[in-house]
């Protein structure tokens, strides 16, 4: 079960576009055995997915809110969109794609 608010959803979609991409890139260009036989190309996807992912995190998480006052209390309120992904920001996932990263250059 995926828990999200707002776009949070796309950073697994941003990972699944960008890897796949890059993997039919990678095997048009260097051959398949070579992308199956190397650790690099996977890694590098994971990196070009985490760095679009962060990128479109702080670009929507960072939009201005909607400022409104309250009649009673005169008491100011933003009230912003939240960005998130069972809990954290979208931005933040992109630190877990750097680990993927890692695990797949070192498996």
């Amino acid at each position: 079960m995926l828990i999200w608010q707002g776009f949070g959803i796309l950073a697994p979609l941003i990972c699944f576009i960008v890897v796949l991409a890059a993997q039919a890139l990678f095997g048009a260009t260097l051959g398949e055995a070579y992308t199956k036989s190397h650790a690099w190309p996977l890694a590098l996807a994971f990196l070009l997915a985490a760095a679009a992912s962060w990128y479109a995190g702080v670009r929507l998480n960072n939009a201005p809110g909607r400022e409104l006052i309250d009649p009673a209390t005169q008491e100011r309120v933003i009230l912003r969109k939240r960005h998130t992904l069972f809990w954290i920001p979208m931005q933040y996932i992109a630190v877990l794609m750097v680990a993927m990263a890692g695990f797949a250059l070192f498996e």
